[in-house]
């Protein structure tokens, strides 16, 4: 306790030097600006996660069930009305998901298609999201990069042309599952079906918005040769934007499920990208350790500008009695003070910019066209785990620093 009071008295007292107070409050000042900066940037990190979530919130189910190889669900009707009766569940759907091959009459490309019943279509968010056209049960509703890609666009049904698909149109391939093939009839290799492009929707997300088709279930099924086949289940609890009934549905049908299934929720359904976004934020994360760290290069000048300032109060504190370790105690207490102070006032300083740009959005997203944008601000998020994280950081350059610290007092103890 004596070392902490003699350090916290040499820290706020006038030196003979004044630079030595000029260089302890622009060490105290690095520290904090780098433990600000930790927690502004690992916040954004956390707005985009949260802004992907809820763009994806309303394409993807809360929850899917699938088997845990990839492999089709043989009755997937049967196990969709056994999950339809848990009293936490509001819809349960079979679902399928397949690679096809699409054409207009202004261009062709691969798509993904995504059979959905009516009921999983009203469930979903699919509506919230649609930026042409109107959503359909028994029409198709196309992501935003398939109608750029197929130049094509919600029209009447009226408008069907009679020699094929208008640019409201488009046909869907399959190949096909059982027979054999003809070689002078290559065409019969495949099964396929026209659908009206009923609207088109914008997740705002590269894999949702590139080539996925949205279309009724029993289309997709005639397409692949289907009865109560399907890829996968969709789940929907009686509240499919709460996290706690979403989790408490998922533990409520898990005992419910054949051996081989998995249940996915929306993070796991994007992995992919979810993973990218952590891994870019610890990476920056880690960058900005580097910052921490030349800013404690700072603190160690200090220290050693210190030592040679109270050199001779050492030596009297040693004359009168005081061991070494008291004298190495004094210093490394010191060095503990100005990085944890200005950890802390990082700490603090971040998270109240964080909040500020989180409940008033004072930084922008200027865009040329506002109306296409999914928000108007920057997205921030601060999270428990984030400022534990970089309170740890600066508690352990605390301690590298109190130990360097002590380490320098050698030659005043050596007085």
């Amino acid at each position: 306790m004596l070392p902490l009071r003699i350090a916290l008295r040499y820290l706020l007292s006038r030196k003979s030097h004044g630079a030595v107070n000029i260089i302890s409050a622009v060490s105290m000042a690095g520290v904090a600006v780098a433990a600000a900066a930790m927690i502004v940037v690992l916040s954004v990190f956390n707005g985009f996660s949260q802004l992907v979530e809820r763009k994806t919130s309303n394409f993807n189910p809360p929850l899917l069930v699938k088997m845990a190889d990839g492999a089709v669900i043989p009755d997937a009707d049967s196990l969709a009305a056994v999950l339809q009766r848990n009293p936490s569940v509001n819809v349960a759907s079979p679902m399928i998901e397949e690679q096809a091959f699409a054409i207009s009459d202004q261009g062709q490309m691969p798509v993904t298609i995504r059979a959905m019943e009516a009921t999983a279509i009203d469930a979903s968010g699919l509506k919230e999201i649609l930026i042409d056209g109107e959503l359909s049960h028994d029409q198709a509703t196309v992501s935003v990069g398939v109608a750029v890609s197929l130049n094509v666009r919600p029209l009447a049904e009226n408008r069907r042309l009679a020699d094929g698909p208008a640019s409201g149109w488009i046909q869907v391939f399959e190949p096909a599952r059982t027979g054999r093939v003809n070689p002078a009839n290559p065409t019969g290799a495949f099964r396929g079906d026209s659908l009206r492009v009923a609207g088109v929707y914008q997740v705002e997300q590269e894999e949702q918005d590139r080539d996925m088709l949205v279309i009724p279930l029993s289309v997709g099924r005639d397409l692949l040769d289907y009865t109560t086949e399907a890829t996968a289940v969709a789940v929907y609890p009686l509240s499919a934007t709460n996290s706690g009934d979403i989790r408490r549905t998922r533990e409520a049908i898990a005992p419910s499920l054949p051996s081989g299934m998995v249940i996915l929720d929306r993070m796991e359904q994007e992995a992919d990208a979810y993973r990218m976004i952590a891994v870019e934020k610890w990476i920056t994360f880690l960058m900005l350790l580097f910052i921490l760290a030349v800013a404690s290069f700072n603190i160690i000048s200090t220290l050693s500008l210190m030592v040679v300032e109270k050199e001779k109060n050492m030596g009297v504190m040693s004359a009168m009695g005081a061991t070494p370790g008291l004298i190495k105690g004094i210093f490394a207490n010191q060095g503990w003070l100005i990085t944890s102070v200005g950890g802390c006032a990082g700490l603090i300083v971040g998270s109240l910019l964080t909040l500020g740009q989180q409940h008033f959005g004072w930084i922008k997203l200027n865009s040329a066209n506002p109306a296409m944008m999914a928000v108007d601000y920057y997205p921030v998020s601060l999270r428990l785990s984030d400022l534990l994280a970089v309170a740890a950081a600066i508690l352990l350059t605390s301690l590298l620093i109190a130990a360097v610290g002590g380490w320098l007092a050698r030659p005043a103890r050596n007085k």
